[in-house]
């Protein structure tokens, strides 16, 4: 994510809001500005007094709130950038590790190492999980298996406050489910909807077979397809209205059959909606198991995948859950914005044995046109 906000601009955000009043912080955010309170939201945020998850939503609607006055308030002038990452830190054995301290990570951006402006973890924030269900030809043996699974992880993994949506791909791609509640039963709203187009079409083309109709450029699993408009549709737009945690669940065998967009794109779009991609992978019927672009573009969101489970889903869903609800998070500033659009950047941890899962690349904002 990354955050733009003027070094003029000061907000304060009251200690005393609770966790339940997140839906409003923006809009109080947004006042503190325009009333002009002289406390930093940086100091604000530092405050000890308050839960992780609301020092969290404070920082995010207090810049998000700077940042949306300054398009109607005084001419933009001079800002602060802040580039906030979030991660999760796993040992050899895939479990998360929640006891580490600032001082324990470093941050490059550009391969220029950067100092860490702010630090904290975040714990039981709201989630946003899409699920995508290969439904191509390669898969078509175990398709009502998948049906049962999305249901069963949905149902098990979120909570009061999460959202889901559900997404088919075969040669159409699908909304399934659109974004919906915890408290909603799911496995009865897939089992009993075939789904409306979903994202951009790809082109039809007259087939080869002789009395055979129309078929799709894309083939008949456009993957990557899917997952870019997944990120760009449904999880990018909840950037600054929603607080909390998204990500993509995918059950495929990983093989895209030609899709308009590259997996690398598809990457580009979950790290601008700030999301996390996962997979469990599943034997294609053609035989195939080995998809390096698949395990490319979910190493370049921060996630992980699976090997699709005999038997209990448990630790599979345990998995997801302790790397979506317990995050730390990073704020850095940049050595320069020299209008170079993408960054690389890359966090470690100086603790042995341990991974850090974490995106790969953050865009910066064109700059404003002057006043």
């Amino acid at each position: 994510m990354y955050l733009r906000a003027q070094s003029a601009a000061k907000c304060q955000c009251p200690a005393a809001w609770n966790p339940s009043t997140l839906r409003k912080l923006y809009r109080a955010a947004r006042e503190f500005v325009r009333t002009g309170v002289q406390e930093h939201c940086e100091n604000t945020i530092q405050s000890h007094c308050l839960l992780p998850v609301t020092r969290n939503a404070i920082f995010l609607a207090c810049v998000v709130a700077t940042a949306s006055l300054s398009q109607d308030g005084p001419p933009f002038r001079s800002n602060v950038e802040i580039v906030v990452v979030s991660c999760a830190v796993v040992n050899a054995s895939g479990v998360a590790v929640g006891d580490l301290t600032r001082d324990e990570f470093r941050v490059y951006d550009n391969d220029a190492r950067r100092p860490i402006v702010n630090f904290w973890t975040d714990a039981n924030l709201p989630l946003t999980l899409g699920v995508l269900i290969d439904s191509s030809e390669s898969q078509k043996e175990q398709l009502s298996e998948h049906h049962l699974t999305a249901g069963e992880l949905l149902q098990r993994i979120l909570r009061p406050g999460d959202r889901a949506f559900v997404i088919s791909v075969d040669e159409d791609v699908r909304l399934r489910m659109d974004l919906t509640g915890a408290n909603t039963d799911i496995r009865s709203r897939l089992a009993g909807s075939f789904g409306e187009l979903f994202g951009e079409p790809c082109a039809r083309i007259p087939s080869r077979i002789p009395g055979l109709g129309p078929v799709s450029a894309c083939g008949s699993s456009p993957l990557w397809n899917a997952i870019y408009d997944a990120a760009r549709l449904k999880l990018q737009p909840l950037t600054e209205v929603k607080p909390g945690n998204k990500a993509l669940l995918i059950l495929t065998d990983g093989f895209d059959s030609g899709s308009a967009r590259g997996w690398n794109e598809a990457a580009d779009a979950m790290n601008r909606a700030d999301a996390t991609l996962y997979a469990i992978q599943y034997q294609s019927s053609l035989g195939g198991s080995f998809a390096p672009d698949l395990y490319r573009l979910i190493h370049e969101t921060g996630g992980t995948w699976f090997h699709a489970p005999k038997g209990e889903y448990g630790p599979i869903i345990s998995r997801i859950e302790t790397d979506l609800r317990r995050r730390y998070v990073l704020g850095f500033r940049p050595d320069k914005l020299s209008g170079q659009r993408r960054h690389d950047v890359h966090i470690e941890v100086t603790r042995p044995d341990l991974s850090v899962r974490a995106r790969k690349t953050y865009f910066e904002d064109p700059p404003r046109d002057p006043q």
